[in-house]
């Protein structure tokens, strides 16, 4: 990637050389690996490199007006607008972050199972050592319910099925039978859809199949 923009103390300097040692700035890339915080999952961390040269720490990843922010601090050396660099995401802290947002997809898909159609997502929490799946209902889980969510959500980790993303347009995406949206959320056109099981090229050939309901279809953007 190259360096586009580095951004200290509420403004955009050309080089790191006029911030202070040890100071937390941010720095904005023409294109990026790093996940930037959204949807419930947390940033990626890891380094943006000129090997030999340069090395910055990337401590937080945010979103700002469509841009991606890579926040952390300086290592060793200098870097400037213009410099080419290799990011690299810290795969073994994505890894975990990767599985606890599969495990709220399959949360998701078990409590609609049992509770029904009415449950809408709220919000939720994907880090990497626990996730928090937040939701509506209309009254307290009943506990033969909450074991039957559990033991459907343990038997879908079980079976260690295939994870599908794809892009899709909106209006065919809607279409897809037990489809799971946030309710109120503005989605791009195309829309990301991560189903489990089956294959989201294969849904897209026959959109309005009901099989497609026995699996997890959702709309996300996330790992």
């Amino acid at each position: 990637a190259s360096v586009k923009a580095i951004y200290f103390d509420k403004k955009f300097v050309d080089k790191t050389a006029s911030i202070p040692e040890e100071a937390t700035f941010g720095i904005v890339l023409d294109r990026t690996s790093f996940y930037a915080e959204a949807g419930g999952q947390e940033y990626d961390t890891g380094s943006i490199t000129i090997d030999g040269v340069a090395e910055f720490e990337v401590i937080n990843v945010q979103s700002f007006s469509g841009y991606v922010l890579h926040i952390g601090n300086l290592k060793y050396g200098q870097l400037s607008v213009g410099d080419g660099v290799v990011a690299t995401y810290d795969e073994l802290r994505r890894w975990p972050l990767r599985n606890n947002h599969t495990a709220t997809h399959i949360l998701n898909y078990s409590l609609r199972e049992v509770l029904g159609d009415h449950i809408d997502q709220k919000g939720s929490l994907v880090a990497p050592t626990k996730l928090r799946f937040d939701f509506s209902h209309k009254a307290q889980i009943a506990p033969a319910e909450l074991a039957r969510i559990e033991e459907m959500s343990i038997d879908w980790i079980r079976r260690d099925v295939k994870v599908f993303s794809k892009e899709l347009d909106l209006k065919s995406g809607y279409k897809i039978p037990g489809l799971r949206a946030v309710f109120g959320e503005a989605y791009p056109d195309p829309v990301r859809v991560v189903s489990l099981e089956y294959d989201v090229d294969e849904i897209a050939k026959d959109l309005e199949n009901l099989k497609w309901r026995k699996t997890s279809v959702e709309f996300c953007g996330g790992t």
